[in-house]
C-alpha cells in the first residue's frame, strides 16, 4: 500500500524511554505530540518493561496513545510527526535496540488499526508488535484488541 494514498486521522503510537528521568520523558513526548492540531484521544497506563534485543541496559518506561489529527494524514506525515517529537524530547541516534531518552513508534493506523502500510520508510502494523505482548495489553487498555496480526473481532 502506498504511503502517498492512504490517509487517516488516527494513529496508535508507543512511547518509550530508558535514559534519564523516564517518566518526565514520556510526559514531554505527550506534550510534543499534542501539537500541529493533533490531540491525544486516549492514554494507556505507564509501565516499566525490560529491554528487548540488547538487554544490558536500563528498563524502559512505556505507554501507548491514540492520536487524532485535525485532517487525515498520510503515514509518512504521522512518522515525521512522531520523529520530530522524539528528537525535540532529546532522542539521539544510537544503535538498533539501544538506549533511548525518547522514542515514538507508530504501532497502528486507522480507527481500528485496519490500515496496512509497507514502504522503505514505514511498516504498519509495527513489525515488532507481535513480539511485544505488553504493547498489545496497552492497546487493549485503550479499547483496541489486537490478535494474530489484525484487529480482533468484537
Amino acid at each position: 500500500m502506498s504511503t502517498q494514498t492512504t490517509l487517516t486521522d488516527v494513529a496508535w503510537v508507543a512511547l518509550g524511554s530508558n535514559v534519564g528521568n523516564r517518566g518526565a520523558a514520556l510526559a514531554r513526548l505527550r506534550e510534543l505530540l499534542a501539537r500541529d492540531g493533533v490531540r491525544i484521544d486516549a492514554v494507556s497506563s505507564e509501565i516499566v518493561t525490560r529491554p528487548v534485543g540488547v538487554t544490558a541496559q536500563g528498563d524502559f518506561h512505556n505507554q501507548v496513545l491514540r492520536l487524532r489529527s485535525p485532517a487525515p494524514w498520510r503515514p509518512d506525515q504521522w512518522l515525521s510527526h512522531g520523529e520530530a517529537a522524539a528528537v525535540a524530547a532529546g532522542r539521539k541516534e544510537t544503535y538498533r535496540w539501544g538506549p533511548r531518552r525518547a522514542d515514538v513508534d507508530i504501532l497502528l493506523l486507522g480507527a481500528r488499526g485496519e490500515i496496512r502500510v509497507e514502504s522503505e520508510q514505514i511498516a504498519v502494523p509495527h513489525p515488532e508488535l507481535a513480539n511485544r505482548p505488553f504493547l498489545v495489553r496497552l492497546l487493549a487498555e485503550l479499547g483496541l484488541r489486537w490478535e494474530a496480526g489484525r484487529p480482533a473481532a468484537e
